[in-house]
């Protein structure tokens, strides 16, 4: 439902992997484009309406995805959708706060099963490029206080010299699994990574990024930062830059945006000025930065900003670009950090189909794994107990705890409490155990 640019993309490339798709479109100019240029079915018609739904064939579908522009329309849709008969629901929402603090409450109230914000996937993105990171995807957990990074190990990380026991990781955060090729494994202290691993992190916000740059190697030297262009894309990259005590320039066109930002940013330098100016740049000393974002609105107008900060060799270039057949002319012109919000969409949903209908970015190995959240009832076999008293099979570890305002990943005489909420790693071969000692809702 939508064809905007992240629905055509979708609607485009899942068709020409041989999905049958159809596509939900209120617009008929939209419509016509797409009779015209995808071998898709168009049904033309509000997706929040079951009369449009059912002409759609919801009631018979793997998949429904919700992308509109309208939030509340694609919730609504999607919460029809699966009472309807649709197997499985993907929901797009603009804000990026929200899929990762409120995912589980969507996910209840509303039956959806992949909560996507292309806002929250090109910001991490930009974000894992300007503090040089080596992650390959984030999970928020527990409301946004834990995260589960896969990052990929360089040759000379401490995981590859030593077996896991002898490493000294920052308290609270934990390895809980190693990529070997295509095999997935739940470390013990006897286990080494082996050269061009990736492996699965879990920590609290404030531990996961020194774990992170233990385990590759990383040393976070962010440098000068120049953001053309405020909008919300650039307000969450400024909003974690400021946390992170960077040096930060914005350059914004409107003076009263500019005032604004300079009022909200107040260790930022906000200029106001043209970022496609060459002599603007210059007097600046743009040059000067270790990294230029380009985030305007306009496709060309980033095209001509970042093409003039690599004139001025700014070492980092990244870039947004809102449509994706540009990005091929981009890379001719020697442009390659540049993040397209509908074709990380794409990469989303493909992952998510290709790994069985998981969510889970644990699940690359087609449902291997998973990652369970668990709020303990008094029933529950494990609450009263430490964790060394459980006795968890390997394939289970409780790798988090969410008490109150508290989060800690446990160790063996910690004993969990009615109420906690425990974020459990689970192997396939040991749900039924999950069922026994942490009973609730199971996965989707």
């Amino acid at each position: 439902m939508g064809a905007g640019e992240v629905g055509f993309h979708l609607a485009r490339t899942l068709s020409n992997q041989g999905h049958l798709v159809t596509v939900i479109e209120t617009n008929p100019v939209k419509q016509e484009r797409i009779e015209d240029e995808l071998d898709v079915f168009v049904v033309g018609g509000n997706g929040a309406h079951p009369p449009v739904l059912k002409a759609a064939g919801v009631e018979g579908c793997d998949l429904f995805m919700a992308v509109s522009s309208s939030d509340e329309a694609n919730l609504t849709a999607a919460l029809i959708a699966k009472n309807m008969g649709a197997a499985r629901t993907v929901v797009r929402v603009g804000v990026a706060k929200e899929v990762i603090a409120d995912r589980r409450l969507y996910e209840e109230m509303f039956g959806v099963n992949l909560l996507l914000s292309t806002q929250l996937l090109t910001t991490t993105r930009i974000l894992n490029r300007i503090r040089g990171h080596n992650t390959v995807a984030v999970e928020y957990l527990a409301e946004g206080k834990v995260q589960l990074r896969k990052i990929h190990l360089h040759d000379e990380s401490p995981l590859i010299k030593q077996p896991m026991r002898d490493l000294k990781l920052p308290k609270n955060s934990l390895v809980v699994a190693i990529y070997r090729g295509d095999e997935l494994i739940i470390p013990s202290g006897d286990d080494i990574a082996e050269p061009g691993s990736d492996v699965l992190i879990l920590g609290t916000t404030e531990a996961i990024g020194q774990a992170e740059r233990m385990l590759s190697l990383g040393r976070e030297r962010i440098g000068d930062v120049v953001i053309a262009g405020c909008g919300s894309t650039g307000l969450t990259v400024a909003d974690v830059l400021q946390r992170l005590k960077a040096k930060v320039k914005i350059i914004e066109a409107e003076r009263p945006r500019a005032k604004q930002l300079a009022s909200r940013y107040p260790s930022f330098e906000v200029l106001h000025g043209d970022a496609t100016d060459l002599q603007f740049l210059k007097a600046e000393r743009i040059s000067g930065a270790q990294t230029f974002v380009a985030l305007t609105g306009g496709d060309e107008s980033n095209l001509m900003a970042c093409l003039l900060a690599q004139e001025l060799e700014v070492p980092q270039v990244l870039a947004l670009v809102q449509r994706g057949e540009a990005s091929k002319l981009w890379g001719r012109l020697g442009l390659h950090d540049v993040f397209s919000p509908r074709a990380l969409a794409y990469e989303k949903v493909r992952d998510y189909i290709e790994n069985n209908y998981s969510a889970n970015i644990v699940s690359l190995q087609r449902g291997a794994a998973q990652v369970l959240e668990r709020r303990l009832a008094p029933a529950s076999p494990a609450a009263g107990v430490t964790l060394a008293e459980i006795a968890a099979p390997r394939g289970l570890i409780v790798a988090a705890v969410s008490r109150g305002e508290r989060v800690f990943v446990p160790r063996g005489s910690d004993r969990l409490e009615v109420g906690d909420l425990v974020i459990l790693f689970v192997r396939e071969e040991e749900l039924d155990t999950v069922r026994l000692l942490f009973p609730g809702r199971d996965p989707s």
